[in-house]
């Protein structure tokens, strides 16, 4: 019993001192790393609900996707999402290698059982038919983006106030503003665990475009948090994207080729 009380504790002396050191002399680029650090895993499986919402006309689609992740090593990932349903976009994946100077995009579609490569230019483009475009879907390119924290504000969870540093993102070169879809985004980014808890979007006319909420943030292991649920709202398009974890997996085990192309080509990304 001792023993059982005395490892609770050390966890929780643990938890403190990994969060101790975000403070409000931190600037919006450390922020960022750090919560990087802290919530990274070496893989993650996770299946998920999606509902695309149509507000004016209040249609809905159910879409069903799993999702796998992996670190590959000098902290960079790789991240393959498959379509399970509807059928008839079944099998439709979505893989993304991160690089240092660039992020790979590839798309593969049944229908021409091949993988066609993302053009940098085109990952501006909404991601089949969702609200998310395929620069969403690729990780957080810290060292492209400057961070400057505007304030801080608290954010209503469940009655409760979350306080939050609010963090302006800006393209800080050339190549990034031409490459990405949005002049600067929001975020707001909860002080006590580094959880991300909202993000607003804007087009580079500097107009507010989309906002994603993030709800149901869960304790998974250590200082590791994840949300179960995610609401993007476009606001130009009346559209909304809406998902939900129904089952996740973190640090199990992951095979290399999951993010190779003949593992997608032979099929066995539907398996």
């Amino acid at each position: 019993m001792k023993t059982k009380i005395l490892k609770h504790i050390s966890l929780s002396v643990l938890l403190i001192f990994a969060f101790s050191s975000i403070s409000f002399g931190m600037t919006g680029k450390e922020v960022m790393k750090k919560q990087k650090k802290l919530h990274k895993v070496d893989s993650e499986y996770g299946e998920e609900i999606m509902l695309l919402v149509d507000v004016k006309s209040k249609n809905k689609e159910k879409r069903t996707v799993k999702r796998y992740s992996k670190d590959m090593g000098n902290d960079l990932k790789r991240y393959l999402l498959v379509f399970l349903k509807p059928s008839d976009i079944r099998g439709t994946s979505l893989l993304t290698h991160e690089n240092k100077d660039q992020d790979d995009q590839w798309l593969y579609m049944p229908s021409v059982r091949k993988m066609q490569r993302i053009a940098q230019g085109s990952k501006k483009s909404y991601f089949m038919g969702t609200d998310f475009t395929y620069e969403d879907m690729e990780p957080e390119d810290i060292e492209n983006f400057t961070y400057k924290i505007i304030k801080s504000e608290d954010l209503k969870r469940k009655k409760k106030k979350k306080n939050c540093f609010v963090i302006e993102a800006i393209p800080a070169n050339k190549k990034k503003k031409r490459s990405s879809g949005y002049s600067k985004r929001i975020l707001w980014i909860e002080k006590k665990n580094l959880t991300t808890l909202k993000i607003q979007f804007f087009d580079r006319r500097s107009r507010l475009i989309k906002t994603q909420k993030l709800y149901d943030l869960k304790n998974i292991t250590g200082t590791v948090y994840r949300p179960n649920k995610s609401i993007m709202n476009n606001h130009k398009k009346k559209h909304k994207t809406l998902t939900l974890a129904t089952k996740r997996k973190l640090n199990g085990k992951i095979e290399n080729s999951t993010f190779n192309e003949r593992f997608i080509l032979t099929g066995r990304h539907l398996n």
